[in-house]
């Protein structure tokens, strides 16, 4: 490792052979990112080389203003690169560059690092041509051999150094401090230099690193985020505990500006609301096509609603407008010609809670822009429904007014008239007295029910038929005999005992029972009054058409009701899924506002990555939403070819093994017996979630066990993890739409993974069964026939 002083203006070169030739690069920026892609610091031209192939990090020592070039493998997120790359013939994953070393990035791109403090050499690698440089190069002697640094020095840069340092670039905005679990700081970049000047001589007393490592060693944190307050002056604390090397690091975020606009603005909506809700007029905010933005209290009591209800929504459906379809049509058309800029006005009926209708006087304004282009809709509604009840009373007065007259007039001819119809109404009870038996037994033979006559204790006496109807008792024999020699006992107790309680209570009985006829359940329905003295009658009605219809309708409502649950998961899962992409592009948006015209490329690309690397996770998100919906709908297709499952679970487990450092996927697969015929795609969605979940539920790190063997006409797969393990009560849940085990923490997921997982396993026509164990792990077992086929093949 060479040190170099300010003082003595070293300048460091790269001088990189590849396909296009050789060039001489100078090191200016303090991290410069290497590989394949033309994003890159330094782009190297070879097929060999990987997108990010490795970082050159500028590392300032601790209480020294030296500084020094360190050649990291891979990226800051830990990845490595494809074909790596070697020092002076010695394959590694870090080194600190000296004076002459030889690099290869990949098979063939050669690199060599040289410094100089000789101005006139500058000059000359800058403007000679590619050939010369080979010569010069190698008689370019080291300006700073006397300033190497010490054996133990070297010795300290060990790995755990390493991932701290490449973490820290020197000029990142925002303090950054690091200390170690004595609470002595280990690490200031200037921004916390400049930030807190006397931070070095207070150490774990200046407020800012109060109590941390009290936190972190009593509370086991290993990341939490804190505000602290120092003066007037407010700063947000993310703090991350590094076990590898006992170190606690603070990226720390002046807030004292964002609070006091949160402050301003919960102010002003405060009062806004105030006014807004006081109001004795209903009042709101539109969209141009509609949409309701805001509606103020008033409103929403008058409607018995919350304002959850209505929001985002198009006005109309709102249940103050569903009086009448020509009302939600009235004021479809009403915002259409607001929305070109007529004030619109006129009275209405709308519904309030409890079903109340009240009349009011309704208005639509446009507001315009600066440009004269309508942006918003305000509605207002004054209840003038008392004032419509006066009008109608004064209306009703005049009418009755007006109707009394006419019944004076009226009155006398009724008198003249009365004995008139008294006459012909006793002539009209005479025809209808003879008639009534003949009607009476019209009615009773139309009745499309059993009708039976019981004696008090229970005796069959008499009864009616009912055409094309099953007989509604299991004895075809039955006039003269009790009912516990007709029905069943059951049944029988149950009609003796509706008969006693009419024959008490002089009321209707009912009650329902069941008989089996050709081996089909029928159900009855039995309505017993009393129809003579110590007598009663039963009209039987067959029901079982009409209980069928109940029982499909309280399936409709188990499934209405879970589909609402399932809605609400959805809710929630997205309100807490998409938060944090959400506020991670919208920090970098503001960021790139602010400071991307003072920032160089390569800070910029990091939080267009950033965002870029969110929208993806939101887009994962969605996608497995559509792919639950489709199976869900039975639209998911099943497409089964013929496959080497061998060779597709190995090609799986390494692109997985790819994702992390922590855990290494153990495979145990045995050779394909014979031709395979699986969908492909289906099989990628069920492992990689299965194995995807293994991993981040074992949040320690440790093996992941995959597993597969052939048995038969199946193929059986495991995939077992040693992490948290699932809750026993929880462990038939877990394939449900939305579901997270208890004990995840604040591990993020959207509980879609082995949903999909069990519906592209039931397309199978296979079976998913699981193990689990707290704290111990969990061992998911996939059984898939080899050979399966859809249907319209055959």
């Amino acid at each position: 490792m060479v040190l170099t002083s300010s003082s003595t203006k070293v300048q460091h070169f790269l001088v990189v052979e590849d396909e296009q030739g050789k060039r001489t690069i100078p090191l200016m920026d303090s991290t410069c990112s290497i590989g394949r892609d033309l994003s890159n610091s330094i782009a190297i031209h070879s097929p060999s080389a990987s997108r990010q192939h490795a970082l050159l990090m500028r590392v300032t020592m601790p209480d020294t203003d030296s500084h020094m070039f360190r050649l990291i493998d891979g990226n800051l997120q830990g990845k490595r690169s494809k074909n790596g790359l070697s020092v002076n013939g010695q394959a590694c994953t870090s080194h600190d560059l000296k004076h002459g070393d030889e690099v290869i990035f990949g098979h063939d791109v050669r690199a060599r690092y040289y410094m100089t403090n000789n101005i006139a050499d500058v000059h000359y690698l800058e403007s000679c041509s590619s050939e010369d440089v080979t010569g010069f190069l190698s008689s370019l002697h080291n300006p700073m051999q006397t300033l190497t640094t010490a054996d133990e020095m070297l010795t300290s840069s060990n790995e755990a150094a390493i991932v701290r340092l490449a973490s820290f670039p020197e000029l990142f905005s925002n303090p950054i401090i690091e200390i170690n679990l004595t609470g002595r700081i280990t690490y200031l970049n200037p921004a916390a230099q400049a930030q807190f000047p006397n931070l070095r001589e207070e150490q774990a007393e200046h407020p800012i690193l109060t109590g941390l490592v009290a936190l972190i060693c009593n509370d086991n944190e290993k990341f939490f985020v804190r505000e602290v307050i120092i003066g007037d002056q407010v700063f947000e604390q993310s703090v991350h505990f590094i076990a590898e090397s006992d170190l606690i690091r603070s990226y720390i975020v002046d807030i004292t500006e964002r609070k006091r606009t949160e402050a301003a603005l919960q102010d002003s909506e405060r009062r806004f609301r105030a006014i807004f809700n006081q109001t004795f007029q209903f009042s709101g905010l539109l969209k141009p096509d509609g949409t309701l933005l805001e509606a103020n209290q008033t409103a929403l009591d008058f409607g018995g609603l919350q304002l959850e209800d209505v929001i985002k929504r198009p006005v109309w459906l709102a249940r103050w407008w569903t009086t009448t379809t020509d009302t939600q049509r009235r004021l479809k058309a009403a915002v259409l010609e607001a929305a070109r800029g007529q004030f619109i006005r006129y009275e209405v009926e709308v519904l309030g809670a409890r079903d109340i209708v009240a009349t009011i006087d309704f208005s639509l304004k446009p507001v315009r822009d600066e440009l004269g282009e309508v942006v918003l809709l305000i509605f207002e509604g004054r209840d003038i429904s008392d004032r419509k009840q006066v009008e109608a009373a004064l209306q009703q007065a005049h009418s009755e007014l007006e109707v009394r007259v006419h019944q004076r007039t009226a009155e006398l001819k009724q008198s003249n008239e009365q004995l008139r119809s008294e006459i012909v109404e006793r002539e009209r009870a005479e025809a209808a007295l003879q008639s009534s038996v003949a009607t009476n037994r019209a009615l009773i033979n139309a009745m499309p029910d059993w009708m039976f006559r019981f004696s008090a204790d229970g005796i069959f006496v008499n009864y009616k038929d009912s055409p094309n109807t099953t007989l509604p008792l299991p004895t075809a024999e039955f006039l003269g005999k009790p009912l516990d020699q007709v029905f069943p006992q059951e049944t029988a107790t149950s009609f003796m005992d509706c008969i006693k309680n009419a024959l008490e209570s002089h009321e209707m009985q009912l009650f329902e029972y069941q008989l089996d006829h050709d081996a089909n359940p029928l159900m009855f329905e039995a309505r017993i009054a009393v129809s003579a003295e110590n007598e009663v009658m039963a009209v039987i009605r067959d029901i079982t058409e009409r209980k069928l219809y109940e029982e499909d309708i309280r399936t409709a409502l188990n499934k209405e009701r879970e589909l609402n649950e399932l809605k609400s998961r959805f809710v929630a899962m997205t309100s807490h899924e998409f938060r944090t992409p959400l506020a991670t592009i919208l920090s970098s948006a503001e960021l790139l506002e602010h400071y991307g015209h003072k920032w160089d490329d390569t800070r910029k690309l990091k939080h267009l990555h950033q965002i870029q690397q969110s929208v993806d996770h939101m887009t994962g998100l969605l996608n497995d939403v559509l792919l639950l919906g489709k199976a869900e709908s039975g639209n998911l297709a099943f497409k089964p070819i013929p496959m080497q499952l061998t060779e597709f679970c190995t090609g799986l487990s390494e692109e997985l093994q790819i994702t992390t450092n922590t855990h290494e996927i153990v495979c145990s697969f045995q050779d394909q017996p014979a031709e395979t015929r699986m969908d492909e795609k289906l099989l990628r969605h069920i492992f990689t979630n299965l194995l995807s979940n293994a991993i981040k539920y074992s949040p320690q790190g440790g093996t992941v066990d995959f597993d597969l063997v052939f048995e038969n006409d199946y193929a059986i797969f495991k995939v077992q993890d040693h992490g948290l393990g699932i809750p026993q009560s929880e462990c038939d849940r877990v394939f449900n739409s939305f579901n997270r085990a208890s004990n995840v923490g604040n591990i993020s997921g959207t509980g879609l993974g082995l949903a999909i997982v069990k519906r592209s396993v039931d397309l199978h026509g296979g079976e998913i069964s699981l193990t689990s164990q707290e704290k111990v792990g969990t061992t998911f077992t996939v059984r898939l026939p080899i050979n399966q086929r859809v249907e319209q093949d055959g």
